[in-house]
C-alpha cells in the first residue's frame, strides 16, 4: 500500500482478508499449488464456495490460476497458488489515506 491509497480501497481489502475461509484458502495455496476440489476436501469447505473465493483471490491479484490437462477426470483442472505480497498498515498510512 502506498501513501496515496484511498480509504475505501484499504477498507475493502481489509474486509476481504478479514474472512476466515478466504484466509484458510490463501494459506492452503501459500506453499504449493492446488485445485479447488483438493482445497475443498482439505479444508472442509464446499467446492463451489472454494471456487468463488479462488476467483476473488485471483481477481485481487492475491492468487494465480493455471489451467492444466490431467490424465484423470476431470481432464482439465485449474491449479492455484498464492502470489507473495506484503500488507503493512500503520498510523502513517492511515493518516495519509485519501477520502475518494
Amino acid at each position: 500500500m502506498s501513501s496515496t491509497t484511498a480509504l475505501k480501497e484499504l477498507s475493502d481489502l481489509l474486509g476481504f482478508l478479514g474472512n476466515e475461509q478466504r484466509l484458510r484458502i490463501l494459506r492452503a495455496i501459500a506453499e504449493e499449488e492446488k485445485y479447488a476440489r483438493e482445497i475443498s476436501e482439505e479444508l472442509g469447505i464446499s467446492r463451489p464456495l472454494v471456487t468463488i473465493y479462488l476467483k476473488q483471490l485471483e481477481k485481487r491479484g492475491l492468487a494465480v490460476g493455471t489451467a492444466r490437462v490431467t490424465d484423470d477426470p476431470p481432464l482439465m483442472r485449474r491449479y492455484y497458488r498464492a502470489v507473495p505480497f506484503a500488507l503493512v498498515v500503520d498510523l502513517d498510512l492511515i493518516k495519509n489515506l485519501r477520502e475518494e
